[in-house]
């Protein structure tokens, strides 16, 4: 990536040039607007999208989802009679609904992925396989479908979600305006926290999600930007140790022309990344998956998940289930995701589903190092690996050496004293020593960065570069934010901060920016803090949040 910078830089700036330059043009130093607690007002969100009344989720999907929440959070799959239909529901609701509300704090509402200030500006959409002919919008405080802007219901509403293309889009106006050209950036990076988290619960309902980041030709709702669309073909088990996507093209075992069952596919053209994945890993377990993460990623040019990374040329075709090859999108195939899981759920075995997602928390709005407990790298030894693990599942899927995760400690438990060290998916480098700069304050006793190299992506996609990198980035983040759940401990992602000053110091290449961070914390207490369940019985218009049905707001 080039020389390494000796010390600070000064007034050198970070090479941020072409498709991406507007969205590092505004992340330090921001003045946005206060943010009021729940004591301050009637209603949580945009009112806008609570008008219209919504469809429940079906007898099948509710029974999943209770199956599914009391799932050990480290597996396996919840088995049972349920259809595919009725586990992709359950999934998509799980993953996005609301989980606790801080009525005293100054970000209340709280899911299983964070967002800025408590506002999310990422929604999941479910559309049909093929065409535009309905879609509808999962609604994450009643986990009712609603039909959006007129559109009709599916005559078969079960049968027509076994097959649903899941879009996560995002609406970065839904930040404060005084985040100026951050809020792109910021949407994205929800848009990817979020595609996690549902990659997660697709996966523990037995399905095989397959991720692709900046999908093309996906209709979703005027003002929406599709950053992420998953296909979760059912999975069927033959052969022990083999995970077969069924009908999917390019998932697990791919039965097709492009490659024998269970054999790496190798062809190379142009266009889309892809993570090809291969069979024989996906009931591995946890080590054997990392074993061969990591032996694959010590090889120059290897995959993660026993697969081969591939450069597809253009869109392939479609299977069943609306497995659809996206052009142009980097891609996470099922096996690839189904490790990264393995790893992020260690800490949280024996945990129920969804008592894990419920823990996952930034920690309180005023927190910082001062108000946390010492948090050591022993103790955030699971969030490392998690994010090594997720590092490894993204790096053949992207651009050649553009992707670098750093994690900055204390030095020998001394305030004044840091260390930083680049994990790699095969081990990590030598420690080296972080000096203290008036931009570069830690956050807490643990943090990570990763950096990215911008050129090749904007090469590589031109425009659509920051609609690849950025969800890509809080993908990989929210694996950490889970497992620091699973270990009792808060992780805070942040942009806010001035890359110039943490390039410097972290000793990046010229070529390299600090794109994002995860401070992790222990907090000596917390405000008010209410776990609810998003599911009611009657899923008509209201603001309720703990099953409690109430008037909704007037316009």
């Amino acid at each position: 990536m080039g020389a390494t910078r000796p010390g600070v830089p000064g007034p050198a700036p970070v090479p941020v040039t072409g498709a991406l330059a507007a969205f590092h043009a505004q992340s330090h130093d921001k003045n946005v607007v206060p943010v009021r607690t729940l004591f301050f007002g009637r209603t949580l969100g945009d009112p806008a999208l609570r008008t219209t009344a919504g469809v429940p989720l079906p007898p099948s999907a509710r029974e999943a989802l209770a199956a599914l929440r009391a799932a050990d959070a480290a597996g396996p799959a919840i088995g049972g009679p349920w259809p595919p239909g009725a586990r992709l529901a359950a999934a998509c609701a799980e993953a996005v609904r609301v989980r606790r509300v801080s009525p005293a704090d100054r970000y209340p509402v709280h899911r299983a992925y964070p967002s800025p200030r408590g506002l999310f500006g990422a929604d999941l959409f479910l559309l049909p396989a093929e065409g535009e002919g309905w879609c509808l919008r999962m609604d994450p405080r009643t986990c009712a479908l609603h039909p959006w802007a007129g559109s009709p219901l599916p005559a078969d509403l079960e049968s027509a979600l076994a097959g649903a293309r899941i879009v996560v889009a995002v609406n970065h106006r839904r930040y404060p305006p005084e985040y100026g050209r951050l809020r792109p950036s910021l949407a994205l990076l929800e848009g990817g926290h979020l595609a996690a988290a549902l990659g997660l619960t697709l996966t523990r309902a037995g399905l095989a999600p397959r991720t692709a980041f900046a999908p093309e030709g996906i209709p979703v709702p005027e003002g929406f930007a599709p950053c992420a669309l998953l296909t979760a073909p059912p999975v069927a088990y033959g052969t022990p140790g083999t995970a077969v996507a069924v009908g999917a093209v390019g998932t697990a075992a791919d039965p097709g022309p492009r490659g024998a069952a269970g054999t790496p596919r190798t062809e190379v053209t142009t266009g889309a990344v892809e993570v090809a994945v291969a069979a024989g890993t996906a009931e591995a377990g946890p080590e054997a998956a990392t074993t061969a993460a990591r032996g694959a990623a010590e090889t120059p040019g290897a995959a993660v998940a026993a697969g081969t990374a591939s450069i597809a040329a253009a869109p392939g075709p479609r299977g069943t289930a609306g497995a659809a090859e996206a052009a142009g999108a980097v891609v996470i195939g099922a096996a690839g995701l189904a490790e990264v899981a393995a790893v992020a759920a260690r800490p949280a075995a024996g945990t129920a589903l969804r008592g894990w997602l419920d823990a996952r928390t930034s920690g309180v709005s005023t927190a910082n190092l001062v108000t946390s407990a010492y948090v050591s790298p022993e103790d955030g030894a699971e969030v490392t690996g998690a994010l090594v693990a997720a590092l490894a599942a993204a790096v053949p899927a992207v651009p050649a050496g553009t992707l670098r995760l750093d994690r900055i400690v204390l030095a020998g438990d001394r305030v004044d004293d840091r260390v930083a060290v680049e994990l790699r998916p095969g081990g990590a480098g030598p420690d080296r020593p972080v000096p203290r700069t008036g931009d570069t304050n830690a956050s807490s006793s643990l943090g990570f960065t990763l950096s990215v190299d911008f050129g090749p992506w904007a090469r590589a996609f031109g425009d659509r570069a920051q609609t690849a990198l950025h969800p890509l980035l809080g993908w990989v983040t929210q694996w950490g934010c889970l497992a620091a759940a699973g270990s009792g401990l808060c992780a805070r992602p942040m942009r806010n901060y001035t890359e110039s000053e943490w390039a410097a110091v972290l000793g990046l290449g010229p070529d390299s920016t600090p794109a994002y961070q995860l401070w992790v914390r222990a907090e000596r207490g917390a405000y008010l803090d209410l776990p609810v369940d998003a599911v009611l019985p009657d899923p008509s218009p209201s603001t309720t949040l703990n099953g409690c049905a109430s008037r909704a707001d007037p316009p």
